[in-house]
Formats: structure tokens, C-alpha cells, sequence
């Protein structure tokens, strides 16, 4: 589940600035992976992913 919700993410032409949690939670609900421990670990995997993103778009 935490490998498919690093696809559902706000971004802007400045690029990926934070998960949708709306839409990853609907995502865990489809395929009955929605429980408390995805709750919790959203927020704190959150930045680990934008800064991936981040990373991943560094020309350098």
C-alpha cells in the first residue's frame, strides 16, 4: 500500500509538494488495506516521499 500511495500526490509546476491523502486512503479502502497503522503512517512517510520526488527531479 505504501508503494502505490507515492503515485497519489499534490503537485504544482514547482513539482510534488505532498501526498493526497484523500485519495490514498480511498485507494487502501478499495483494497481493503484501510486500517489505523496506515492512518498514523502517512504523515510520517509524507516527507520521505516529496523529498524522493524532489530528488528524482534534480537535474544535478
Amino acid at each position: 500500500m505504501i508503494r502505490r500511495s507515492a503515485g497519489q500526490v499534490r503537485a504544482v509546476m514547482g513539482g510534488v509538494y505532498a501526498l493526497d491523502f484523500g485519495a490514498i486512503l480511498m485507494l487502501a479502502h478499495a483494497m481493503g488495506a484501510l486500517n489505523p497503522l496506515l492512518v498514523d503512517v502517512l504523515p510520517e512517510i509524507e516527507p520521505i516521499v516529496v523529498n524522493a520526488y524532489r530528488r528524482n527531479a534534480d537535474p544535478s
